[in-house]
């Protein structure tokens, strides 16, 4: 009994010092704006009357739009992660539905404007959206979050959701070395108007406020908010003005097991990890109810 004891014990320490030492993937990569796309570089326009109906706190995670965490694992897919996430959220805002989970290994492995598992990024991601249309994952289930291999296209072009495009919440910061700014007001006007908003951000690898060392609270130490440290695009899907300090809840695809519950919360008010450098509504809805309108 106390052989089994000390195997178990054994297992549990081996498990744990696994996940401690884990390397978490990220794989946010800039891509070119296409010369003759300028569809979808339109900013909100965050109204005076949005930003007075904006709540004091609101989390989307308890009120339906999500599916549940994903987990890229050995893959570079985080853009195909926060754009798959996004565009759910999207329907469910659209049609009051929540979708059943869309495929992410149809981004990663079919669309040709990205790198699969060698990083993209959620803009160019939309783009290939609008023409393709989105599968589900039962149809086009993830292979590359075990193997870190994009794979060869394998999807059946069975389409259930279409994406009309994006639009810039807040206007995007692309100023290299420079600190960047951001109206965090309009912010959390476009995630109470809009949604759960698809971002990319600096998520510190290799740097004091590294989230792979996150466990729970508001993040702290500070990341800068800097265009060239923005490596991770993830999901933001709430915020809390009257907590102390106030947050953005912030959903990311590296499991449940990593932060809390697979959630990270921000501190508001200094563009913290460059939380509004790249920020994207997402339109899209079921192909049922796009034939309707």
């Amino acid at each position: 009994m106390s052989v089994m004891r000390l195997s178990l014990a054994v297992l549990a320490t081996s498990a744990m010092t696994e996940e401690a030492g884990r390397h978490y993937a990220r794989g946010y990569k800039r891509m070119p704006v296409p010369a003759n796309d300028v569809a979808n570089l339109g900013i909100a326009n965050i109204t005076a009357e949005d930003l007075k109906a904006t709540p004091s706190s609101i989390d989307w995670s308890t009120k339906g739009a999500l599916t549940p965490i994903n987990d890229q694992n050995n893959c570079g897919s985080c853009w195909a992660e926060s754009t798959t996430e996004t565009v759910e959220s999207a329907v469910f805002i659209s049609t009051g539905k929540l979708p059943g989970p869309l495929s992410v290994q149809q981004l990663i492995s079919c669309d040709k404007l990205d790198g699969g598992c060698n990083g993209g990024d959620p803009p160019s991601a939309v783009r290939y959206l609008k023409g393709a249309g989105f599968g589900t994952a039962e149809d086009y289930p993830d292979t590359s979050s075990k193997s870190g291999k994009t794979g060869k296209c394998k999807w059946n072009k069975k389409a259930v959701v279409a994406v009309s495009g994006f639009t810039y919440a807040v206007p995007e910061c692309t100023s290299g070395h420079q600190t960047c700014t951001t109206d965090e007001d309009k912010l959390a006007a476009a995630v109470a108007k809009y949604g759960p908003l698809s971002i990319s951000i600096n998520s510190g690898d290799k740097q004091k406020c590294d989230w792979a060392n996150y466990k729970s609270g508001v993040l702290t130490p500070k990341c800068k908010p800097q265009a060239n440290l923005v490596d991770h695009s993830v999901q933001l899907v709430g915020f809390d003005k009257t907590a102390s300090p106030p947050y953005w809840k912030v959903r990311n695809s590296w499991g449940t097991s990593w932060g809390e519950n697979g959630f990270i919360r921000l501190p508001m008010g200094e563009n913290a990890c460059c939380i509004g450098c790249e920020v994207l509504i997402i339109s899209a809805t079921t192909k049922s109810q796009e034939l309707v309108v």
